[in-house]
């Protein structure tokens, strides 16, 4: 699927409703303070919002590369299934939220009016796909993507996610309602591919990557010996006898280059999409995202060793190892990235 997301930005016309507006501000202020996409990741969600009438739509937040944007896709289809179903664009009636983190940026100069504060980042920058082309959002746009702020907030903050219920003031006296919920997993739990995943993580040098599930014990063992440990936002909880692990190693200069890479990019973890058809094993960050290795060949297995890191024990580790040429034992260990499962 190819998606301009910066065609006609530049050339948007004015919105009308400057209460609907500042509405939909004051619910993406919040939204963006809580930044939800780093703990839901790219997990689509179905909400079902009331303004005027009730609407079904899907919402699906992208951080990972130099693209941070959020859709609202209108029905039930995500991303990966719109992907799937072999359609080129979006739907019409798509409403697409571009996080810009720029400082002159046309978006925040619109922002600052509707009282947006001055140091917040990123500011969102709104716009929807018609059959024309892009265009602005209108006033029942407007109030949808404002619920739909409201609600990803909701089952961000909640203890329980399963379903959130709610409902927001909106201009004009009205209330709007919402419930969010998030969608049914695919079945192979691949994710779609925002943007181009970089595939210089082991630059000129060579590595190996393995995928395995290691009894805890040595875990911890690595764990202590590690020079660098970017613990789980979510900590992990021994569950069952082994933790999934994916390991790169090789010389100590790959090693030290790919811990550096691997700090700047902010990862969220490991996970699996489809690219040009075949089955990519990707490490998706906030910053950047890299491709591990083509996985179609192994797809039955990574699938095993992904379940046992979702559904068993609930997340995975990265490690980043130095090795001999030859010797299969690790001598040191440079970095261990945890990642905890995201709310599902």
């Amino acid at each position: 699927m190819s998606i301009n997301l910066t065609s006609h930005l530049d050339s948007r016309a004015p919105v009308a409703g400057q209460d609907d507006l500042r509405f939909l501000y004051e619910q993406a202020r919040q939204y963006v303070a809580a930044k939800p996409w780093e703990q839901l990741a790219t997990t689509p969600m179905h909400l079902d919002l009331k303004a005027g009438s009730w609407h079904e739509v899907c919402s699906q937040h992208f951080s990972t590369g130099p693209r941070n944007v959020l859709f609202v896709f209108p029905g039930r289809m995500n991303l990966f299934e719109l992907q799937k179903a072999g359609l080129g664009e979006p739907p019409a009636g798509t409403i697409v939220v571009n996080m810009v983190d720029g400082e002159s940026s046309e978006s925040r100069r619109e922002a600052e009016q509707f009282g947006w504060p001055t140091g917040l980042r990123p500011v969102p920058y709104f716009t929807a796909i018609m059959p024309d082309g892009w265009s602005p959002l209108d006033r029942t746009q407007i109030r949808l993507l404002a619920l739909a702020f409201a609600a990803i907030s909701h089952v961000h903050s909640a203890t329980d996610s399963t379903e959130v219920v709610g409902e927001v003031a909106m201009p004009g006296a009205t209330r709007g309602r919402y419930r969010a919920r998030p969608a049914p997993a695919d079945e192979d739990g691949i994710v779609p591919i925002m943007g181009v995943p970089r595939d210089d993580l082991c630059g000129d040098e060579d590595g190996a990557l393995d995928f395995t599930t290691t009894p805890w014990e040595e875990y911890e063992a690595l764990k202590a010996g590690t020079r660098l440990l970017r613990a789980s936002k979510q900590p992990l909880q021994p569950r069952g006898d082994s933790i999934p692990l994916v390991t790169i190693s090789g010389s100590a200069k790959l090693a030290a280059d790919v811990t550096r890479k691997l700090t700047a990019a902010d990862p969220l973890g490991v996970t699996f999409g489809e690219m040009d058809g075949r089955l990519a094993a990707l490490l998706i960050g906030l910053n950047d995202s890299y491709f591990l290795v083509d996985a179609t060949e192994h797809r039955e297995e990574l699938m095993l060793w992904r379940h046992v890191a979702t559904s068993i024990v609930g997340g995975h580790a990265f490690v980043v190892a130095e090795r001999k040429s030859g010797d299969p034992s690790i001598r040191s260990v440079h970095a261990i990235f945890e990642f905890g499962a995201t709310k599902d």
